[in-house]
């Protein structure tokens, strides 16, 4: 689904209120000659004074005179945060490095380095069909609870306590632990979930914050996000029909309606599509960019014909699906209690979007996967507190430009580098050299690129 990343750094002296923990820094487990080291921490599970689990912490150490340290999440968002920090390329980090550290912890409760985690199955989970009925929506809310509770079971305090909020709280006691007063956060993908929370926590513990790739946890009214996201698509999808023939657009329109009323057989894979699968399927090849744009137009083509194979995603499963179970999406957005509710989004983000529908899975993976979850939504959109932020700086692809602008205008004086191609992750993942050198820059000196700042 949703993916993935994101950041926090510090640059000012310690508070002298607080008394921080001392972190011992050592080789990390099974890495005895990388460059990184960690460091255990306990932390509040849910209160302060109550239980605690332990977070690794792992860092980067500045190659020159430590100023300060960053501290950074890579999205996921149950990604595994250090193994993810040995994969960034060097040259993400290296000018950063010169002044401080680069630090990042392995997140609550998933597979990694911290401790205790939740023995969940966190595998890709095929996105359902929406039910005919109630009584069909209520079968599948019962079989997510069932689903859900086999993974609460193992630790419901912790399973409870998963989302982006408590990530931040948790980003916090690492700001603490590491004697600093204000954090400079980086983050991409989900990680922007992570840094939008902590900047609602915690306003003044920001001094920079860098969003990238991420959808907008600042939303004031969630369907009207819903609709503009479903916007975002559109135009996504028009950049593909602007280079492909003319009349595919309208090819296209009347294949999903025919999808819709008798499924397309994929026989290659032995699958059967509807309309939102064809356009969720056709979504994840086109968004790649104009290097994947002929196998959507050949599979469009072939499907017309009664094969819709050319739709169907790498990997043993032919359906559309998300990694992770959704243990913190599921705390961190609405969900429906009825059916009614998703079939009227869906009616309404496909008459905004004919063509792009409402196959994202903000608007459909989540609130199906999401009904019936046994804890309740813990960390629900709110707008950032803009007034009590200093500015901030964000960055998206054509996949991503947009939401991410409206996490970073509701913050007076904020940045957006302008991106003209497709991708995700333009600092960590694609290491594009120009963004790396804005970022760089902001988080060490809090120097803003100028509004009209653009890189390719």
């Amino acid at each position: 689904m949703i993916r993935t990343l994101l950041a926090l750094a510090v640059l000012a002296p310690p508070n002298p209120a607080q008394a921080p923990r001392q972190l011992e820094w050592q080789p990390c487990p099974g890495q005895p000659t990388s460059a990184i080291e960690c460091a255990d921490l306990p932390v509040a599970l849910s209160k302060p004074g109550g239980r605690k689990i332990t977070l690794k912490v792992a860092r980067l150490p500045a190659t020159g005179v430590k100023k300060g340290s960053v501290l950074v999440n890579f999205g996921g968002p149950q990604g595994d945060q250090i193994a993810i920090m040995r994969s960034v390329r060097p040259e993400v980090f290296a000018e950063i490095r010169q002044s401080m550290d680069v630090v990042t912890w392995d997140p609550r409760g998933y597979p990694g380095l911290g401790s205790p985690a939740l023995a969940c199955d966190w595998s890709a989970l095929t996105t359902p069909a929406i039910p005919d009925d109630q009584a069909g929506f209520d079968r599948l809310a019962a079989e997510n609870r069932t689903r859900a509770n086999k993974c609460r079971d193992t630790d419901p305090e912790l399973f409870d306590h998963m989302d982006a909020a408590s990530d931040a709280r948790d980003a916090d006691a690492v700001r603490q632990a590491l004697g600093e007063d204000r954090m400079n956060f980086i983050g991409t993908s989900y990680g922007g979930a992570i840094a939008q929370s902590y900047a609602r926590l915690f306003p003044g513990r920001v001094r920079t914050m860098y969003i990238d790739g991420t959808g907008n946890h600042g939303a004031r009214d969630w369907e009207r996000e819903l609709d503009a996201i479903a916007r975002d698509n559109e135009r996504l999808m028009g950049r593909f029909f602007d280079w492909a023939d003319a009349g595919l657009e309208k090819r296209w329109r009347a294949l999903v309606a025919k999808a819709d009323k008798d499924p397309i057989p994929a026989p290659k894979v032995n699958a059967r599509y509807d309309g939102t699968q064809v356009q969720s399927l056709a979504f994840q090849k086109y968004k790649r960019g104009p290097d994947r744009w002929a196998e959507v137009s050949a599979a469009i083509t072939a499907a017309e014909k009664g094969d819709a194979s050319g739709f169907a995603p790498s990997g043993s499963n032919p359906y559309p699906s998300l990694q992770g179970g959704g243990v913190k999406e599921c705390l961190d957005f609405p969900r429906p209690v009825t059916r009614e509710q998703v079939a009227s989004t869906t009616r309404r983000l496909r008459r905004i979007a004919p063509s792009a529908g409402a196959a994202f899975p903000l608007a459909w993976h989540l609130p199906l996967t999401c009904a019936g979850w046994p804890a309740p939504v813990a960390n629900p959109p709110k707008p950032l507190p803009g007034k009590k932020l200093p500015p901030i700086l964000g960055a998206g692809t054509w996949l991503d430009h947009a939401p991410t602008a409206r996490v970073v205008g509701q913050v007076p004086g904020s940045r957006m580098i302008e991106f003209d191609g497709p991708g995700h992750n333009l600092f960590a993942a694609m290491a594009n050299a120009c963004v790396i050198d804005h970022v760089s820059r902001y988080v060490v000196t809090r120097e803003l690129p100028s509004r009209d700042s653009e890189c390719s």
